[in-house]
């Protein structure tokens, strides 16, 4: 084997060595990280929980939709109009007393269609807000 073989297996065996080490590093680092989420989660050497963690004893509850409380529309009722005119409608059969996210979920309940529960929301939002500025309006007109 001649002098620039020797070398090159040399380097190559270095950076082998180099290369192996820091390889043992990250396992250790690894296996630490394992010792240590096993040590929190309280698992057997086979992966069994002998306790729930933390998390997981809390009673994961249900939240109950803001729009709680609604009246029962029934179905169809609101069935091929757009949300202006439901919302529209919904006050005239309900009355205004109800949130808006009651409001939402009664809307839905009645048929109307919407891309997501949000957009309806927003969109019920900005029909109340427009019906409030034209009510004002309406007042302050009488009033001059």
């Amino acid at each position: 084997m001649d002098a620039d073989a020797r070398r090159n297996y040399r380097t190559a065996l270095k950076q082998a060595e180099a290369e192996l080490a820091a390889h043992k590093q990250r396992g250790d680092a690894l296996q630490a990280t394992v010792e240590g989420l096993k040590s929190l989660l309280v698992v057997k050497p086979r992966g069994r929980t002998l306790r729930k963690s933390a998390m997981a004893k809390r009673t994961r509850r249900r939240r109950k939709s803001a729009g709680a409380g609604h009246p029962e529309v029934p179905p169809g009722t609101f069935r091929g109009t757009g949300p202006t005119a439901a919302y529209r409608k919904f006050i005239e059969m309900y009355g205004d007393s109800y949130t808006v996210p009651q409001i939402r979920d009664a809307l839905i309940q009645g048929g109307v269609r919407s891309s997501s529960a949000t957009s309806l929301l927003t969109g019920i939002h900005s029909v109340r807000r427009r019906d409030r500025l034209k009510a004002e309006a309406e007042r302050a007109a009488e009033g001059t």
